[in-house]
Formats: structure tokens, sequence, C-alpha cells
């Protein structure tokens, strides 16, 4: 089993009751589980610990989809209560739902400032090409770097993605893999109900709706944006044939899931993988069909415009994403800008001018990315407060154009855990 603390969570899987009983005697800790079988969630918290301190061992408990617990009516208390007070057991939590997370663990509730955040994302290309070709290589099949390069680019360096194409190539006996046989690796597992990546994006799916009072509705709205993206309030409404005022709380509960993302009023799907996805497998493609070659063509050809061609759009959502975070953190209602050639993610007037860079991409911002911002503000505005927003962080010779032209670094830790303290023209800490 591992350890007996573990067991008290699996018990059910593992053993019969009795089972349990006869362990917990031998460890003297049978008062303690006898406790269980009767009491609550408060009940089953404080004797871990006892067992614990009985029998002199930690543990760690590893609680995935956490925000599942929203599910019971004031778990979150009390858990908080009682884990505060306990000094043997570690927690990792873990969910998928990004904003449902970020939702337990915001002020308003008890878990706030109590875990460190680290948001997990694709590998870079170059270990997704790594990982991809140690795993079929390891299966004795050749492979050429071009079509390393389109597992990456098909699966955007997601590594279960990743090994999921390579596992489907290896068991369709490929010897040598062209670029072609990854196409339909990929569509096959994405498409047809015996791949991974179907099974993975289809229990993420479920489960986003799972607390959805008015599912049906919902998947509609799902349904309807899968098709044709950027839609409006009203249009959305219109096709629904519902009043807009109703179809705004629908769209709030989605907002929620990760599912979809709003930018500039509009609606999005927050992944264009799950989009291209719930479009497709609700027309019932079968394998037979990714097996004929003008019709895998077709679909590859569709993939590509839907879902490879979109980063310009998903950036529009991030920056939308980045932009609502620097409100909620510094209070400044940043604003797309645009006026003739001139373009900046972010501009908010008033208490002066303010304005916001944002770099979403998997290498640090350059000393070139920050001297070309600083030069474009300069042109525009002759003087301004500059934010540098950066997700992959920036290189040592643009940090000290930072610090040279006052420019304030930023990236997803920033944001994310709410600080408050970013040195000027320095490292963000």
């Amino acid at each position: 089993m591992g350890s007996f603390e573990v067991g008290l969570w699996l018990w059910s899987e593992v053993l019969t009751w009795d089972d349990l009983l006869i362990l917990s005697a031998k460890l003297d800790v049978d008062r303690e589980v006898k406790a269980i079988k009767d009491g609550n969630i408060e009940t089953l918290f404080d004797a871990q610990d006892s067992i614990l301190e009985k029998t002199e061992q930690k543990a760690v408990f590893i609680l995935d989809e956490f925000q599942e617990v929203l599910n019971f009516e004031g778990f979150l208390g009390v858990m908080r209560a009682v884990t505060e007070k306990q000094k043997n057991i570690a927690y990792f939590i873990s969910g998928s739902a990004v904003r449902m997370m970020e939702e337990i663990l915001s002020p308003e509730n008890p878990f706030f400032g109590q875990f460190r955040r680290i948001y997990l994302k694709g590998l870079p290309r170059g270990d997704a090409v790594e990982l991809a070709k140690t795993s079929l290589e390891r299966a004795g099949i050749e492979v050429s770097q071009s079509a390393l390069e389109l597992i990456y680019k098909l699966t955007q360096g997601h590594p279960f993605y990743v090994l999921a194409v390579c596992r489907r190539l290896i068991e369709e006996g490929f010897e040598r893999i062209r670029r072609k046989d990854v196409h339909y690796a990929f569509l096959t597992e994405l498409l047809t109900e015996k791949g991974d990546i179907y099974m993975h994006l289809e229990y993420v799916f479920n489960e986003s709706l799972s607390r959805a009072y008015k599912g049906p509705i919902h998947k509609q709205i799902l349904l309807i944006l899968a098709q044709e993206e950027g839609l409006r309030l009203s249009e959305i409404a219109k096709r629904l044939g519902k009043p807009s005022g109703e179809v705004s709380n629908y769209l709030k509960f989605l907002l929620r899931t990760d599912l979809i993302v709003r930018q500039n009023e509009k609606y999005y799907f927050a992944d264009k993988l799950m989009r291209f996805w719930l479009a497709k497998t609700y027309l019932g493609i079968t394998e037979l069909e990714l097996r004929r070659e003008k019709y895998l063509e077709g679909l590859i050809k569709e993939l590509e415009e839907k879902y490879l061609r979109v980063k310009r759009e998903l950036g529009l959502a991030r920056e939308s994403v980045v932009r609502e975070k620097m409100g909620e953190v510094f209070g400044i209602d940043f604003k797309p800008y645009r006026r003739g050639d001139v373009e900046f993610n972010g501009v908010a007037f008033g208490d002066g001018i303010h304005v916001l860079e944002v770099k979403w991409r998997h290498k640090p911002a350059t000393y070139r990315d920050v001297e070309k911002f600083v030069r474009r503000v300069k042109e525009e505005f002759g003087s301004a407060v500059m934010f540098f927003f950066s997700e992959s962080g920036f290189t040592e010779k643009a940090k000290e154009l930072c610090k040279k032209e006052d420019v304030k670094m930023l990236t997803p830790v920033d944001l994310e855990s709410g600080l408050l303290s970013v040195v000027e023209g320095g490292d963000s800490t």
C-alpha cells in the first residue's frame, strides 16, 4: 500500500472494513479508525493527524482536481480550520480548472496565502522535440526532424499530447515517420473515441460543465462558438432565441470554467484545440474517414486555419487577461490603444499616462524588445509610466535597459500572486 495513512483514504478500493480494523489494531490506532466510520469530515482530518502522531510518521497528501471541493458546502472552511493546526501533514493541491483554483485561493476564501502557486505550461520546443524523438527511437522507429517539429507544432508542447501522438505512431507500426503519418496519428488521437487526447478533452469538457444547472444551454453556447468564434453577447442571444440578460448569466458561468475567454466584448475558446475537437466530434468522425487521404487533407487544412494560425487571436485574449490583472493589482484601467499605425497593448490616461507592453511567448524579452517599446512610447507620448509584461522573463541586457529607462518589469508571478512590489526599473519580485 505504501503507507497506512494513504490507505485510510483508499481503503474502500483495496481493503474491506474488517481488514482495515485488523491493521489499525496492530498499529494501535483502531480507536481513531473506528471513529472515522461514523464520523464526518472533521473527524477524518483530526483522526489522520492523531494516527500520524501515534505512529511517528509524517504524510504528504496530493489532492488532484481540487476545484471539485466546491461541490461540498463548507468543505474549505472545515479543512482550513483543521489543517492550520496540523504539524505532520503537508498538502499539495492541483486542478485543471485554473479560474476555479484561483477562486479557491482568492482573498475572500479560507486558503488565501496558504499555498504557493505554480502554473504549468507546455514544454519548450527543444524539450518537446527531444521527448518525441526519445519515445520513438526507443521503439526502433526512424523519424525525421521535420516530423518531430510537426509533433511540437500540433501539440504546442503539451507533454501528454506529445506522448499520446508518439504512442499512436508506435501502435500503428510505422517504421519511418513522415509528416503525413504525424497528421494521421494526431487527428486519430484527437477525433476518435479511442484516442487519449479525445478522452482528455472529453473529461475537461464534461467536468467543466458538471456544475452547470443549465448544462444543455451552456453546451449549446459552446457549440455555437465552436462553429464561429468572436461573437458578441447579442449575437449569441439571437442564435439561442433568448434575452441577452439571461444569456449573460450563462456566459458568466462559462467564463469561470476556463473553456472560453472574453476579449473586446467578444467571446472565444480559450483552447483552440478544444474548439476544433468539439466542432468535429459532434459531427461524428470515424477512423475509416481519417484513413481517406482527401478527407484527411481537408481536416488538416481546417486544423491549420482554425487552430495553428490563431496565435494572434489567442494573443489578444491573453493581453486582455493581463490588462484585467493589472487593474486588479495596480488599479490601472488599461485599454487597447490604436492611432493610425501606432498600436499599444494597453494605455491608461488619468493621473499621468501609463503604457503596457505584453510579450506572451516561450523565450525571455530581449534588449531589442525593450528598446523598441521605449522608442515607440517616447515618439507617441513623450513620457509615460511604462510597464513591460513578459511571460518568460527578461534577458540580462533587457533588465539593464529597463533599469536605465525606468521600465517596470512584470512576469506572471507578479500578477498571479497579487504582489504590488515591482522594483522600478529592476527585477520584479
